[in-house]
């Protein structure tokens, strides 16, 4: 007996014989190609004259994406770093290094310290003004007291001290670490920058020539050995670490008091 098989898209009669069945042409629409015009790379539709489009340009993003992302491992990964910056560096607005003076762009400081992976610290190109630490000979039980000035040129944590500073009282209190946080530049906002940490001193110490160099290229000021400039570290209930360059870790707690007036601010940025 003939079977007789029934189909949505047609009939098919099971005779021994194989007939083709009925497939109505899709719409290029239908399957995406939804442009009325060419597009260079595009891909055209077999069944009439439309393109898509949509393909070409998420390639297209994609490559950017890439490209961004190969950028950012380049400069030192996710985070901010930048590996092509090196100590002596002149640092601009635009968070770019270079030996010498771009004209084109805005410095704003100088790198006196970089870790080896990428990451680092950029001193603020000058003072900006004298204040005092504390209003009180107060120790923050957050921070660690650094007891020599070996132990004291190991504290790079500049931002982290501030933050704990700022948290210990307002800028009646801690006139020094508030001033070095509200400080901003061209391309960077307050917050941004704090109040070093004296191992940033000892860095610049060692590495005087070069930082030096950087700064009179950048129009900024170098530290010499009779500047006496604010850290974040301190040494105890009534002292903090200063630089001093007449020492051999660049740093000393005999004019460090919490309660002078005469030591500088000078600001530090994070990258």
């Amino acid at each position: 007996m003939k079977k007789i098989l029934l189909a949505s898209v047609g009939i098919i009669i099971s005779t021994g014989t194989t007939y083709a069945a009925c497939i109505p042409t899709p719409s290029c629409s239908s399957l995406g190609y939804e442009s009325s015009s060419s597009c260079e790379g595009g891909l055209k539709c077999p069944f009439g004259n439309a393109w898509n489009c949509t393909l070409v340009n998420k390639i297209t993003e994609i490559t950017t994406e890439i490209t961004e992302i190969k950028k950012v491992i380049e400069e030192g990964g996710v985070g901010g770093g930048n590996k092509n910056c090196q100590i002596g560096n002149i640092y601009y607005s635009d968070k770019t290094c270079s030996v010498s003076l771009d004209s084109s762009k805005t410095p704003i400081g100088v790198v006196v310290y970089v870790d080896g992976q990428g990451h680092g610290q950029v001193m603020a190109l000058k003072s900006i003004g004298k204040n005092q630490w504390g209003s009180t000979n107060v120790d923050i039980p957050t921070l660690t007291n650094f007891s020599s000035d070996e132990s004291a040129s190991y504290d790079l944590s500049s931002c982290a001290n501030t933050q704990k500073i700022m948290t210990a009282g307002d800028k009646s209190t801690y006139p020094a670490a508030w001033a070095a946080h509200e400080y901003k530049t061209e391309g960077t906002e307050a917050g941004d920058w704090c109040l070093p940490a004296a191992g940033v001193f000892t860095s610049y110490y060692n590495n005087q020539q070069l930082v030096n160099i950087g700064m009179t290229n950048a129009g900024g000021t170098q530290i010499g050995e009779y500047t006496y400039i604010w850290s974040s570290s301190e040494c105890g209930s009534g002292n903090v670490w200063t630089s001093d360059f007449r020492h051999d870790y660049g740093v000393s707690d005999g004019y460090g008091s919490k309660l002078s007036r005469g030591n500088e601010v000078r600001p530090v940025l994070e990258f």
